[in-house]
């Protein structure tokens, strides 16, 4: 798919959802550590249920030094509804003793240093960049994942190919866009099995419709 036809696909998906409220899309929190944490409570679980997590948490606790200074069990009763709570507080745990300790309890700004922090790859240090620092960063969930392949923006299923595909496809300036738009089709068109390719509002720039389509009329 050429950056043309990706960006009317974007604004075909806008317009056909009306361009009204798409389902929240992005992370809690009004800092880079706070979006930080909630993208660490959200593996694994529902967004009410990562969302509700970090509700409790940043009413307790809000900053690294806080959460550094937290008894263990504590923390885990706090995120205790996002699942696998013991192991996130672990990870957020871990995390928050390497910014107090080696970066001055600041968050760092950059993709590279974020994913020398501990349990955090590419989608965190993405999500971090974007919701927390306001900078331009492809984001690449389940949804986004499979959207792309479908629609021909990416020959593969692992995500940092995915998120290297959409980076030179999609237009730097449409990448907010392509996060609710993508992420809401995939949620109710496109879904992971029986999409309805038939309602779908983009089913003609669609690699994985025209592929079924054509297994259906020739058998291959």
């Amino acid at each position: 798919m050429d950056t043309h036809t990706a960006a009317k696909v974007i604004d075909a998906i806008l317009d056909h959802f009306g361009r009204r409220a798409f389902e929240v899309v992005g992370y809690d929190g009004s800092t880079p550590y706070q979006v930080l944490v909630s993208t660490i409570l959200s593996q694994q679980t529902t967004e009410r249920n990562s969302r509700r997590a970090s509700e409790r948490l940043f009413a307790e606790c809000s900053c690294p030094a806080e959460i550094y200074e937290m008894d263990q069990g504590k923390l885990e009763e706090l995120i205790f509804c996002s699942g696998y709570y013991r192991q996130k507080a672990r990870n957020i745990k871990a995390v928050t003793k390497t910014i107090v300790e080696d970066y001055d309890g600041e968050v760092p700004d950059d993709p590279d240093e974020l994913m020398k922090l501990p349990s955090v790859g590419k989608k965190t240090a993405a999500c971090v960049m974007r919701y927390g620092f306001g900078k331009p960063s492809v984001i690449v969930d389940t949804h986004i994942n499979r959207v792309s392949q479908r629609l021909g923006i990416s020959d593969s299923r692992k995500p940092e190919v995915t998120q290297k595909a959409i980076e030179d496809t999609v237009p730097q300036d449409r990448w907010d866009n392509m996060d609710f738009a993508f992420i809401t089709l995939g949620r109710t068109y496109c879904r992971p099995s029986s999409p309805d390719c038939c309602g779908c509002p983009v089913s003609q720039y669609c690699r994985f419709c025209r592929d079924s389509e054509r297994h259906n009329r020739f058998g291959f």
